[in-house]
């Protein structure tokens, strides 16, 4: 055999084996999926659909969930009374602050409680991230049934990618590190 031909062979034999993954249906993972689980998210299958909602925030102002598209988005759902809640939210704010200028950004929202009581406690815990108001907590038996706080990722096409329940640390290098990435991505 030529050498011309033996290169060509071997490439179509190191397609074949990179791609068996599809071919032979073995579970092909986002390069994420290993790094987030290390730190505790469920990472899902695959992107997840979800319906879209809308809240608005503590001044009133409307936001629609798949108005997030286009960005990363760490969606929060907690509680001004809840002690977890409480515990992750410097490390959300900073996060926030880490994270300006990217293809990021954070849709807290607040599940059962009056916006003039979430505002209150935002003024008085020095809270700059977006945070909206679920005064009904209708999201909550879709999106927090098992308890806040509860959290996802999302992708830049508004699809659920992780999740996490309790108290995380959102400056985590290594939580950064993701969210830097997947944003410039």
């Amino acid at each position: 055999m030529r050498r011309g031909t033996v290169s060509r062979l071997l490439l179509a034999i190191l397609i074949l084996f990179f791609s068996a993954g599809s071919v032979f249906g073995a579970e092909v993972r986002p390069w994420y999926a290993a790094r987030l689980e290390t730190l505790g998210f469920y990472v899902f299958d695959q992107p997840l659909e979800q319906p879209n909602f809308n809240v608005a925030s503590v001044d009133g102002k409307m936001k629609s969930r798949l108005s997030t598209k286009g960005n990363v988005t760490l969606l929060n759902f907690w509680a001004t009374w809840c002690p977890p809640c409480k515990e992750e939210i410097p490390t959300i704010q900073r996060l926030y602050e880490i994270m300006k200028g990217e293809k990021f950004e954070i849709m807290a929202v607040d599940l059962g409680e009056s916006p003039k009581s979430v505002k209150s406690f935002l003024e008085e815990n020095k809270i700059t991230y977006p945070v909206y108001v679920d005064p009904k907590n209708s999201l909550a038996s879709i999106y927090a049934s098992i308890g806040i706080p509860t959290t996802y990722i999302l992708d830049k096409n508004g699809k659920f990618i992780a999740g996490f329940i309790g108290p995380f640390d959102y400056d985590n290098p290594e939580f950064v590190a993701i969210m830097k990435e997947l944003a410039r991505k």
